[in-house]
């Protein structure tokens, strides 16, 4: 438990929280195209309560971008409500990130 606890103290909660942040960006966007590419070749899809999950815990720009260059899903209401939610919730800890990198340069 303390290695954990140093590695936090070493590289710090915002860097890794922006991490963590970015990753899950990246893997909302992969399974909205990974989504749009099977239901193209009609195979086994991925659960949309699943990817409104990821949507909505801060993957939000993910599945937003997702929606619009994949067009995955645009015309779906739950779809758009959720991406709108993510964007939200995803923005909100990206003002704070900012504004403690900006505190940190003073």
């Amino acid at each position: 438990m303390s290695f954990i606890i140093n590695w936090i103290l070493r590289f710090g909660i915002i860097e890794l929280f922006l991490v963590f942040f970015v990753s899950v960006n990246i893997l909302t966007f992969v399974l909205y195209v990974m989504d749009k590419r099977r239901a193209a070749k009609s195979k086994w899809r991925i659960n949309e309560s699943l990817l409104i999950f990821f949507t909505l815990a801060c993957g939000g720009i993910g599945a937003f971008l997702g929606i619009r260059f994949a067009k995955h899903k645009p015309n779906k209401r739950i779809f758009k409500f959720a991406s709108m939610i993510g964007l939200i919730v995803a923005l909100i800890p990206m003002i704070h990130i900012a504004h403690a990198f900006t505190l940190e340069a003073v």
